[in-house]
């Protein structure tokens, strides 16, 4: 069975049959009653961006039309619920290249909640991001179910020097990795947490 399902996703990866959504800018929590707007791109094979897809945004059990504001780059509106976290998935528009985030953290006004750790925000740029689409990675902690078609290397338990991954992120030079345009602070997020001498564990869950 395992085997016929890698034969299939070997057909349906050489069809052109998946595409990769990166979030733009992740607040690392909501405020209730505010409003946000989402940004993010669809990128067929993870790197040519999509203009004839309708993604869309699922908050909760709520759908939000996303509409196109540049080449290949959506934007959905949405209030953040009165509750205490809360799912958001985008719908691509293209096959089953959906991406699922973790559920963001939600405050009332006048709540500062504490900043997520390096390891904990690079955990969840990590799924933003779409690295995890093309990178399984066994140290993510309770990631949300995203497809992967596992392009690139496994990345979990390797603990990779911090120094190189920043390097390789913004600077990818490859015909397969794409540059994302991530800021310092994205990077060596992201960088942190697969530096890591150990996943994050419990928490990493807590950013979920």
């Amino acid at each position: 069975m395992l085997k016929v399902g890698a034969v299939l996703l070997a057909g349906f990866v050489s069809l052109g049959g998946w595409a990769v959504v990166t979030v733009k800018d992740l607040p690392e929590y909501l405020v209730a009653g505010q409003q946000y707007t989402l940004e993010f791109q669809v990128r067929q094979h993870g790197r040519t961006l999509m203009n004839d897809v309708h993604p869309r945004l699922v908050m909760n059990e709520t759908t939000i039309d996303a509409t196109r504001i540049g080449d290949g780059t959506y934007a959905a509106s949405f209030t953040a619920p009165l509750s205490d976290r809360v799912t958001l998935t985008i719908i691509s528009g293209w096959g089953a290249s959906n991406l699922t985030l973790y559920s963001a953290r939600v405050v009332s006004p006048d709540s500062r909640p504490a900043a997520l750790s390096a390891s904990q925000r690079g955990q969840t740029l990590f799924v933003a991001k779409g690295c995890n689409a093309c990178h399984s990675n066994s140290d993510l902690a309770d990631r949300p179910d995203n497809q992967s078609v596992k392009i690139g290397p496994e990345l979990g338990g390797r603990h990779l020097a911090r120094e190189y991954v920043m390097q390789k992120i913004r600077n990818p030079n490859s015909q397969i990795m794409p540059n994302l345009g991530l800021s310092d602070a994205e990077a060596a997020a992201i960088a942190t947490f697969l530096a890591a001498a150990s996943p994050p564990g419990s928490a990493g869950r807590a950013s979920r």
